[in-house]
């Protein structure tokens, strides 16, 4: 898998649903409903990268960004010490004790819809930015390991692609299916 570079599987930026760090949730999930229909899709982009005022990308929001602003007590959890696996029972009691999902889902949505993109949105980490020239294997440790997806791609310390997990996955699977394999 050495030989696959990230540059070679991401999709361009320019390419990507963008929005301004002004943009209401409301309208950024609009322009996700729009593009999966215009563009009819295979796998139609779920996350949106959000641009500065000079256009450079400073960020991401995903389905779980969308899920952790619409219930804030999520902020409040420190996740750096929970475990991958968690119990049924951690999970139940987390729960509880955070009061999670409170609200009725009509009262958080119509809150969360006037939200704007820049308190919903992922500043990326470290490890969650890949060269253009990194390779695959590298990317897909970073999916395993469970970095909050997709991977921003970057040339030169500016991000020009996103690396999505299934996108990863499809040239491995096409990989595994072009093996030859022995039977016995």
């Amino acid at each position: 898998m050495k030989n696959f570079k990230a540059k070679d599987l991401m999709i361009p930026v320019e390419e990507y649903n963008r929005v301004t760090k002004d943009t209401t949730l409301f309208e950024a999930l609009q322009c996700l409903a729009i593009q999966g229909e215009e563009d009819n899709l295979p796998h139609p982009h779920r996350d949106l990268l959000v641009q500065g005022e000079d256009g450079r990308v400073v960020g991401k929001i995903t389905m779980l960004d969308i899920f952790r602003h619409m219930e804030p007590s999520y902020f409040k959890m420190d996740d750096r010490g929970h475990p991958n696996a968690l119990s049924r029972d951690f999970v139940q009691k987390v729960y509880r004790d955070f009061n999670l999902w409170a609200e009725p889902l009509s009262d958080v949505c119509r809150k969360s819809a006037i939200a704007k993109a820049e308190e919903i949105m992922h500043t990326p980490k470290k490890a969650e930015l890949v060269d253009e020239d990194d390779t695959l294997d590298k990317a897909i440790h970073a999916f395993v390991l469970g970095v909050h997806q997709p991977l921003l791609v970057q040339k030169n310390g500016i991000i020009t692609g996103v690396l999505r997990l299934g996108d990863a996955f499809e040239k491995v699977r096409a990989a595994v299916l072009a093996c030859e394999i022995e039977t016995a």
